[in-house]
């Protein structure tokens, strides 16, 4: 009998209608899976500031206060997390998900890289920080479906292939 112990933190982008669907897909994928206990998306977790306008627009300029409590909380998801799963879209990189992952990595703990594009004809080229740094790797245009059996509980390594690295 499987037992769910894996508490994974799901480090994505999401100011793109395309970054919501593919943290939709991947969310329904890691809740059929039997090692998965709980699933951390600091996006089900957002911080308003009252004395901010309700309207601000990704990339504006946004208050002290919403900066401190949303930063601390991803650490705390990070921190009460076993292990990350990041969703990282190589046409639109995000130095968040780069800082997650280094976080996550510094506590000794195992990242799972699922790299996407929307451009799969082109041969991506990856930082080796990234493709050094994490536990596995999922391409995230071709094997989204392992996700539903991968053993979250262990974290097997899976090394990153078919990239160019800087």
């Amino acid at each position: 009998m499987t037992v769910a112990t894996a508490r994974i933190y799901l480090g994505s982008s999401f100011h793109r209608d395309h970054h919501q669907k593919f943290a939709k897909k991947v969310r329904e994928l890691l809740a059929q899976n039997p090692t998965v206990e709980s699933v951390h998306f600091p996006f089900d977790q957002q911080f308003v500031d009252p004395a901010e306008d309700p309207n601000v627009a990704f990339g504006e300029e946004r208050s002290q206060l919403w900066q401190r409590v949303t930063f601390q909380n991803d650490l705390n998801g990070i921190a009460m997390a076993n292990c990350g799963v990041f969703l990282y879209d190589m046409d639109e990189l995000d130095d968040g998900c780069a800082f997650e992952i280094g976080f996550m990595r510094a506590q000794h703990k195992p990242v799972i890289l699922i790299p996407f594009t929307q451009h799969p004809e082109k041969k991506p080229v990856m930082n080796l920080m990234i493709s050094q740094g994490v536990t596995s790797y999922f391409d995230g245009n071709k094997e989204l479906e392992e996700l539903k059996t991968y053993d979250f509980n262990s974290c097997p390594s899976r090394v990153v292939t078919g990239f160019g690295t800087i």
